[in-house]
């Protein structure tokens, strides 16, 4: 599991695998973002990586509360380009093109050479 962030006005819900299955971990790191001026609330949810933070948005924001965690440790900065959150979805829809491509080059193979053994010789030549 990659770092993962989400971030909407007076919310930010990041992904960590550091925190996964750690309770420790967890609440290490619910309690550190807790001391950030401007957080409100910070749920942490170690069984999935997840830690969504609510914060005012005059206080703080989402890219103060994301040094945190990149200082600590527990987040890849952004502008590493696997760790961008369009990443995912590029690499999902690469890989379903490449499917799909595979898939109909093997039907246009298969309806070429439907006939017989002579055909994809034919072909080979």
């Amino acid at each position: 599991m990659s770092c993962y962030c989400h971030i909407t006005p007076g919310r930010l819900r990041v992904k960590t695998p550091i925190i996964r299955q750690n309770a420790a971990e967890a609440e290490k790191v619910r309690a550190m973002l807790a001391t950030v001026s401007g957080v409100e609330t910070v749920d942490v949810n170690g069984l999935t990586g997840s830690i969504t933070v609510y914060h005012s948005g005059s206080a703080t924001d989402s890219d103060s509360i994301l040094g945190v965690l990149k200082n600590n440790g527990y987040f890849r900065a952004l502008e590493e380009p696997n760790h961008h959150p369009d990443h995912h979805m590029e690499s999902l829809v690469s890989r379903i093109g490449a499917t799909i491509g595979k898939v109909i080059l093997g039907a246009v193979v298969e309806k070429a050479f439907e006939g017989s053994m002579l055909s994809f010789l034919a072909f080979l030549v």
